[in-house]
């Protein structure tokens, strides 16, 4: 913990006569204003004032750093409860009165997730920022030309009230306000996003990723949009897709499974799948006459136009995969489960 949350504990307590103990959430780091005492956790997540009848305690939570902390004093009174509370409010809002940031590096911060609830809510009167739906579209810049593709953003944006911020030296995001239901001179984000990445390649040369977080209900929680924006981007990387944009909702699956256990996931893929097909999944051709079948959506002559095959080879190629797996992927249901198996081993691997 930082040696300037120390000395506003101990201010703290000077103030007010109490004993104030802390901790982060997630880590065993600590603090108390009486030397030598561990504080006693809390079971459970702390997201407001809480007072504890059964040991005569009353916490509160604050972020610092973008690190979660929770904190508590003796007593669980009504008093107890209102000091609880200033005590939360001041150590959040230090940051804010510490150093005055510009526009741009406000918002990275609120974007990114490293802001407290207060300081998020001062950004926001500040300036301006609407009280509306907003989604987060992050463009990765392999190259590094970040700053050249946020200016060329810029002339796209669809309302004066969006927000183009670069995150860091790669990544840069448009904050887009309004439902994804409201009128646009474009049918929906992902073909807003596909005609930015080609004008972004032939205007500047520079070939991007997109990724489309999800809906979310104000600026607030943006950076919960920019978070599924950035897992796009990562899960569109690790399953080798040959598209320049990608959705979170695509991956939804995907990353409830990544949140599981490894262990559980490989009880899943040995169900799933025998020595037989394990020989066939090994087989990288035919991994990849699969996924092209997959991605053409089950279409056997767009699947040897793309893949240059005739179209008997690739149904001899069904066949065998089938044998192998006894999944014949031409079917919806059985191409699911082949599907499954699949992101099993991108997981495992």
């Amino acid at each position: 913990m930082d040696i300037e949350i120390i000395r506003m504990l101990t201010a703290l307590k000077e103030k007010t006569g109490k004993e104030v103990r802390v901790y982060q959430e997630d880590e065993e780091i600590f603090y108390s204003t009486i030397e030598g005492e561990k504080p006693d956790r809390f079971s459970g997540k702390v997201r407001e004032v809480i007072s504890s009848d059964e040991n005569g305690k009353t916490y509160f939570s604050f972020k610092n750093n973008a690190c979660r902390y929770v904190g508590y004093i003796d007593g669980a009174s009504q008093s107890d409860k209102t000091i609880a509370v200033l005590l939360g409010a001041l150590l959040e809002n230090r940051e804010i009165t510490e150093k005055t940031e510009n526009k741009e590096v406000s918002l990275k911060s609120a974007i990114v997730g490293e802001c407290s609830g207060i300081r998020l809510q001062k950004i926001i009167s500040k300036y301006a920022i609407p009280d509306l739906p907003c989604t987060a579209t992050v463009i990765s810049v392999p190259c590094g030309k970040v700053e050249e593709v946020l200016n060329l953003i810029e002339n796209f944006k669809t309302s004066d009230k969006d927000l183009c911020v670069v995150t860091d030296d790669f990544t840069c995001v448009y904050i887009r306000f309004g439902s994804s239901g409201e009128e646009s001179e474009y049918r929906s984000l992902t073909d807003f996003a596909s005609l930015l990445a080609q004008t972004i390649a032939e205007e500047l040369g520079v070939l991007v990723k997109v990724g489309i977080g999800g809906v979310v209900s104000g600026f607030a929680d943006c950076s919960v949009s920019y978070s599924q924006g950035l897992t796009a981007i990562r899960m569109d990387g690790i399953f080798g897709s040959k598209s320049t944009v990608s959705t979170y909702k695509e991956y939804v699956l995907v990353k409830m499974l990544e949140d599981m256990p490894k262990h559980k996931l490989q009880e899943f893929l040995d169900i799933l799948e025998d020595s037989e097909a394990k020989s066939m999944f090994a087989d990288g051709e035919m991994v990849t006459t699969a996924e092209e079948f997959l991605h053409t959506s089950l279409n056997v002559s767009e699947t040897s136009r793309n893949l240059y095959m005739h179209r008997n080879t690739l149904m001899y190629r069904l066949d065998k995969i089938e044998r192998a797996t006894g999944l014949d992927i031409r079917k919806f249901q059985d191409a699911m489960t082949f599907r499954l198996i699949m992101i099993l081993h991108k997981l495992l691997g």
